[in-house]
């Protein structure tokens, strides 16, 4: 249609509408054109240039810049980013507000190739909010498939396949738009990640075929490399190699630069899987120098990584020291880019992989602690690390959009239709969704840090105080031990083995089990190899991945008794963050009262009871907890001349809660409900009651209490699934309890799962005790438990004590005063 039309308009002299066709024509044949689409860019510039009807004619030219701007997507980001700066303001100027969010939109893909999170995440967010309001169907399909794809570079699955799956929704209810390749190619992917074979395999039946009916050359190539990806995941090795052949040949007919990078890696995979070596390290290396060649920084360490460990397994080791080193400076590069929590996470759980490999060939081939430490503490815990160095800030939109979301639920909560309720809740829907716009926290950008050395947390460790940094790993898991004076790394069992040994645990813990043999499994797996375990009083451990979970205090020693009986447990996201919250405590402080205690909240007359709909989940109603009051009281007794505050009862609601000089107290205590979300961890939160007044729902979330000020030596969080959350790699465990370190609380006990009420309140009351004595807040948790298992023996199971854990800075005793309990 375009040739015809081209070839009238040319022939009736009318220059305009030729150019127009000629362009459109371009434009529709950019897939099967690939070869082409340098020189065709290059043209297309020289026009721009110097052609006076481009140059004159601002319709034109705009659409002249979309078909470049289209092509330069494909091939040169650089050049990308000029063509939509000039479309959008071109659009601007012309008032087509489509075309000008669609450049913001485009303009977010060329700052993800340059990792530059923030932006992308700002200009693709706002563009979908306008597409939304505007019905501009075409942009919100582009929109969601681009945030999608985001999700897939940080393997975050799930995530992306709720974006697609809304994109590939709208679409269908809109025939006009056409088959959706992009989205239903990522879907594939994201299926893979989530090892969902058999339904990737059916989508990737439907796509080829519509692919080759269509004669889509590219898609074809995408879809087979995808195929050959789940063929290998099915370790059908000769039909994976197949199929990559056949990809591979379509793509270097078509010029696909960025498919082709995939390729060579997918090519050195299998390679290597066939023993070939050799050839698997080529291919890597053309992988590496085709993905930085692309533009494509976000996919270069992963390249970099392949190609480190083939070399590893060449027993190219220094080689491949250099190479990782290589990648973790892309890494870090991204990651400082990074100014969100969101954006820092996604990144270091996307490249984990990468330090945690280079820790192993630093303990296996050049046993070298000082190096192997600054590896995993480079980006281990690195959002808390940053976050304490360079502070919090909230932007006025995130504020904004923070507060929507209460009183939607408000709203819901008094719903009296399903239709009424169903809208409110896709209101509540697009509003979270809207976090990735304006994400709640973001890190003020300060000059960058310099490493913390091994030396300097040496010196902050007490002569009886043993850091344990866990690398888990397969075939080797790792435990980096450091004493005030020593340090060196020992081999444990495999990740694998480690893994087994925690779910078997936590099944028969939470099942209110002695667990007995569990205990003794995980201790001879994590402790009894560390013979510097005999003078240490006080255990300081780093977790690594499922270790999380783990209440090393619980463990069992080959004498039958617990860890807990002889030893102090408390955890650090990272060495680097103990050593940062330690001279925390060393500033002056602004917080001058001591207690505010929360508790005693009637739940089950209150209209939180309604929270199940309006937080769209089956968790069911709220019961009281009646021994929570009681806490309260404990905590007031043990400081009853000092000048705090109590919320209990109806006056415990979340408005009064972050109303009340938060940054004023030392100590803060909360009896409540809470709970995690595994998927959405921002979804975690503390149940308090709604306030229907000031807007707020009763759900202190855990992306509220990032915003919180904070200035308190201890937050005890006595509530369930306090210390849970989903895993994100080196960075370490989402949970409330980090919220509250990020908040600015030095120390935080918290959960590892539903606690039970009469024993929460045995442990507190002795807890507060022994915390009166002087004693740090570690040592006094750790004292409650030893009273626990004096008093009721053998009866005294795990899951009635080992679920509390602290972290942070609780080495020292607590800067509190107080009197007889």
């Amino acid at each position: 249609a375009f040739n015809e039309a081209e070839r009238l308009f040319s022939e009736t002299g009318d220059r305009r509408n030729t150019l127009y066709a000629r362009l459109g024509r371009i434009r529709a044949n950019i897939e099967q054109d690939q070869q082409m689409l340098p020189t065709i860019s290059a043209q297309l510039a020289e026009a721009l240039d110097n052609d006076p009807l481009l140059q004159g004619d601002k319709e034109l030219r705009m659409f002249c810049l979309i078909v470049k701007g289209d092509i330069d997507t494909e091939t040169d980001t650089a050049a990308m980013r000029q063509d939509w700066t000039e479309v959008q303001a071109l659009a601007q100027e012309l008032g087509s507000v489509s075309w000008q969010y669609r450049a913001l939109a485009q303009l977010g893909i060329a700052a993800f190739y340059d990792t530059d999170l923030e932006l992308a995440r700002e200009n693709v967010g706002t563009a979908l909010s306008v597409a939304t309001q505007t019905r501009d169907v075409g942009t919100q399909i582009r929109c969601l498939t681009i945030l999608a794809n985001g999700f897939l570079e940080s393997r975050m699955f799930e995530q992306a396949l709720t974006y697609l799956e809304s994109a590939i929704k709208i679409a269908a209810t809109t025939p006009d738009t056409g088959y959706q390749f992009t989205p239903q190619e990522l879907r594939v992917q994201a299926l893979i990640g989530l090892r969902q074979f058999d339904e990737a395999q059916r989508v990737v039946d439907e796509i080829l075929r519509r692919a080759r009916d269509t004669h889509r050359d590219a898609h074809e190539a995408t879809i087979l490399a995808l195929a050959a990806g789940i063929a290998a995941a099915r370790n059908d090795v000769g039909l994976a190699s197949a199929i990559l052949n056949q990809a591979t040949k379509i793509a270097e007919a078509s010029g696909l630069t960025r498919l082709l990078a995939g390729l060579y890696a997918q090519s050195a995979e299998i390679h290597r899987t066939n023993g070939d070596l050799e050839k698997a390290e080529r291919s890597a290396e053309l992988a590496a120098e085709s993905t930085q060649a692309s533009g494509d920084l976000w996919a270069v360490p992963r390249r970099l990584q392949m190609l480190a460990q083939l070399q590893t397994a060449r027993a190219s080791y220094a080689d491949a020291a250099s190479v990782y080193d290589r990648a973790e400076v892309f890494v870090d590069s991204i990651i400082g880019k990074a100014t969100t929590v969101l954006e820092k996470t996604a990144v270091i759980t996307a490249s984990s992989q990468i330090y945690s490999a280079h820790f192993s060939l630093m303990a296996d081939h050049f046993n070298d602690p000082k190096k192997a430490f600054g590896i995993i503490e480079q980006v281990r815990g690195r959002t808390v690390r940053d976050l304490l160095v360079a502070g919090v800030k909230s932007t006025p939109a995130a504020h904004s959009a923070e507060r929507v979301i209460p009183r939607l639920r408000l709203k819901l909560m008094a719903a009296r239709s399903t239709e009424q309720a169903r809208t409110l809740r896709n209101q509540i829907v697009m509003e979270e969704q809207a976090g990735w716009i304006a994400p709640g926290v973001s890190v003020l950008k300060t000059t960058s840090m310099s490493p913390v050395q091994i030396e300097q947390v040496q010196q902050t460790l007490a002569p009886s105080v043993l850091l344990l940094e866990y690398v888990l790993a397969d075939p080797r898991s790792y435990c980096l031990v450091v004493s005030r004076d020593a340090s060196r790394i020992v081999q444990l069992k495999s990740k694998t083995g480690i893994e087994a040994l925690i779910v078997a645990y936590l099944e028969a813990a939470k099942a209110k089990g002695p667990a007995l043999r569990e205990a003794r499994g995980l201790y001879d797996a994590l402790l009894r190899p560390l013979r510097e375990l005999a003078t240490a009083r006080t255990l300081l451990v780093v977790r690594d991945g499922r270790l999380h979970l783990v209440p090393f205090d619980a463990l069992r020693a080959p004498s039958g008794g617990y860890v807990a009986e002889t030893k102090t447990v408390l955890y650090s996201p990272s060495a680097t963050t103990f050593y940062l919250l330690m001279q925390e405590k060393q500033r002056p402080r602004t917080a001058h009262r001591t207690l505010l205690a929360v508790g005693g909240i009637p739940y089950f007359q209150s209209a939180i009871n309604r929270s199940g709909l309006s937080r769209g989940d089956e968790r069911g109603k709220f019961a009281d907890l009646p021994a929570s009051g009681d806490e309260v009281a404990i905590a007031r007794a043990a400081f009853p001349g000092s000048d705090s505050k109590l919320l209990l009862g109806p006056s415990a609601t979340e408005g009064a809660f972050k109303t009340a000089g938060l940054d004023e107290y030392r100590l803060i205590h909360l009896a409540v409900h809470g709970f995690a979300d595994t998927t959405f961890p921002d979804r975690a939160a503390l149940v308090l009651l709604s306030d229907p007044r000031t807007g707020e729902d009763g759900f202190l979330q855990a992306s509220e209490v990032v915003h919180l000020h904070l200035d308190a030596d201890l937050v005890v969080l006595s509530a369930c699934d306090t210390a849970v959350g989903p895993l994100q790699g080196q960075e370490g465990i989402a949970t409330l309890s980090k919220a509250f370190l990020l908040a600015g609380a030095r120390t935080v006990i918290s959960t590892l799962w539903q606690v039970d009420d009469n024993s929460s309140l045995f442990l507190m009351k002795r807890f507060y005790a022994h915390l009166l004595q002087k004693r740090s807040a570690a040592v006094a948790l750790e004292e409650a438990k030893r009273d626990m298992l004096r008093t009721y023996g053998s009866k005294a199971i795990p899951y009635q004590w080992a679920g509390f854990t602290i972290e942070g800075a609780a080495t020292q005793p607590a800067m509190l005063s107080g009197g007889a309990n």
